[in-house]
């Protein structure tokens, strides 16, 4: 039998990863959800599929949950599902508070459900087939940058665009932080558009993180040094080169170009399979919660 999804925020996300999960064959979508009732003619019409404006109606003998709402309604919404017995994927950030995420993964675990967060970058197929490289980083940086869209306007560019990268260094670095050092921009309204920061982590391992969704262009790469070693991983373009060094000092070139770069159906399937093999997905509440803590202490240190 399909897995039984409700789909809440049918906004910009919430519409990607509709189509992903009409595509999918063991699932079946039965009711959308979003607080804009003016959305529900169009969908109705569209998919044949039950609109509601209250995200509480959805819930009718369902697997698992989609939620793309806006950051600010995640954790009442992930908390009344996951209350109800209903396994959660939730778009990044988890939520907007620290405590509500700690919060939401406690809840998961005594539940024994699995709540998901959508830091897709981690199924980027150049980023999988780079990481095996990765030994002993020394230096990290990653740049993501685009024009301003107005999207995610009621949240910082931390939360917008560099939590995909706080949530990559975290998993390459593999240490807890020692020290944070940040400076930021807010251009266009009230909250940051760009910010640019730097971490010192217990291990000695050093990143950099830049993030503006102010540039010119559109940019989305990480490269890592390590003392034979450095990689550089074009999230955009879903390609790495990697360079290493053997004892006498020749360097070996490998280059990589993915064919396909779909992380959203990627990291669906993955919520999928882990409900029916109730298998722990790549990215769990425990990561969205060490990513908004230090996506906290970022902000914090602006200056």
């Amino acid at each position: 039998m399909p897995l039984k999804i409700a789909m809440i925020g049918a906004g910009h996300m919430g519409k990607i990863h509709l189509q992903k999960l009409l595509a999918m064959e063991d699932v079946q979508v039965v009711a959308i959800a979003d607080a804009d009732e003016t959305l529900a003619g169009n969908i109705t019409e569209k998919y044949g599929i039950p609109f509601y404006s209250d995200y509480t109606k959805t819930l009718n003998d369902l697997n698992g949950v989609v939620i793309a709402s806006s950051t600010e309604t995640h954790y009442e919404i992930a908390k009344f599902f996951l209350e109800n017995n209903t396994h959660v994927f939730m778009e990044k950030p988890i939520t907007s508070d620290a405590d509500d995420a700690s919060d939401l993964v406690k809840l998961a675990d005594i539940k024994n459900l699995i709540l998901q967060i959508g830091h897709l970058e981690r199924f980027n197929p150049a980023y999988k087939k780079a990481i095996p490289f990765v030994r002993n980083p020394l230096f990290i940086e990653a740049r993501r940058t685009s024009n301003f869209t107005g999207r995610s306007s009621n949240i910082d560019v931390v939360l917008d665009l560099m939590i995909h990268d706080i949530d990559l260094v975290l998993s390459i670095a593999k240490s807890d932080v020692k020290d944070v050092h940040s400076q930021g921009v807010s251009f266009v309204g009230d909250t940051l558009d760009m910010a640019n920061t730097t971490i010192e982590f217990m291990n000695g391992c050093v990143a950099n993180l830049f993030a503006s969704r102010i540039a010119a262009q559109r940019e989305r790469a990480i490269s890592i040094f390590e003392k034979d070693r450095s990689l550089f991983i074009d999230l955009l373009n879903g390609k790495y080169v990697c360079n290493i060094k053997d004892k006498n000092g020749n360097i070996e070139t490998t280059e990589h170009v993915s064919e396909k770069i779909d992380s959203v159906m990627d990291e669906l399937l993955e919520f999928t399979s882990s409900i029916k093999g109730r298998k722990t997905p790549s990215v769990t509440g425990k990561d969205g919660l060490r990513a908004l803590i230090l996506a906290d202490r970022i902000k914090e240190n602006i200056v």
